[in-house]
C-alpha cells in the first residue's frame, strides 16, 4: 500500500497535533497534582462495638485550631479506646494526650505519652471501672506555625451537654 504525498502530510500533521495535546495534558496534570492541597491522614477509633474515622485539623502551639472537627465516640467507664494510626502518623513522632475523670469526685486527670517514629501503629487506652475517659488528642510536631491534631470526645451520650446530643442526632 502506497500513500500519496498529501495523505502522508495529513497523517504527519495529525501525529504532531496528538503529541502536542498529550504533552499539554501531561503538563496540566503535573501542575494540578503539584499544586493540590496536601490532605491529612485519618485516624480510626474503636470502642464498645463502634468505630469512627477521625479527621485532622491544624492547630498552633496553644491549640487554637483551624478546621478541627472533634469526633464523638462514646466510651463507657471502664472500657478501653483503641486507636489505629495510618503509616503517615505512626512513622513520625506524635503525642497522645488523654483526659480522665472520676465521676464520683468530679476530679479530672490529664496525661500524655510521646511516641517516636515506628513505636506504634495502634494504641489501646485502658480505663479502670471508676474512671471515665473524657477525651483524647493526638498531635504531631509542628513543621511551622501549625501542626496536625486529631480530637475525640469520649463521653457517653447520657453525660454530654444537651446541645452536643442534639448536634450528634442531627448529623446522623
Amino acid at each position: 500500500m502506497t500513500l500519496q504525498a498529501r495523505t502522508k502530510k495529513i497523517l504527519a500533521a495529525v501525529v504532531v497535533v496528538v503529541l502536542v495535546a498529550a504533552g499539554g495534558l501531561a503538563a496540566v496534570v503535573t501542575m494540578l497534582v503539584r499544586d493540590a492541597p496536601e490532605t491529612l491522614p485519618t485516624i480510626t477509633a474503636f470502642a464498645h462495638g463502634n468505630t469512627v474515622d477521625v479527621e485532622a485539623g491544624l492547630c498552633d502551639a496553644s491549640l487554637r485550631c483551624a478546621d478541627l472537627t472533634v469526633a464523638n465516640l462514646a466510651v463507657p467507664a471502664g472500657s478501653p479506646l483503641q486507636l489505629s494510626l495510618p503509616k503517615e502518623v505512626a512513622e513520625g513522632d506524635w503525642r497522645l494526650n488523654v483526659q480522665f475523670g472520676d465521676p464520683r469526685t468530679g476530679e479530672v486527670f490529664d496525661g500524655y505519652r510521646d511516641y517516636t517514629a515506628g513505636d506504634a501503629y495502634s494504641v489501646t487506652v485502658p480505663t479502670r471501672e471508676n474512671e471515665q475517659l473524657l477525651g483524647v488528642i493526638i498531635q504531631q510536631p509542628s513543621s511551622g506555625d501549625f501542626a496536625p491534631v486529631w480530637a475525640i470526645q469520649t463521653l457517653p451520650e447520657d453525660m454530654r451537654a444537651p446541645a452536643e446530643q442534639s448536634a450528634d442526632q442531627s448529623a446522623e
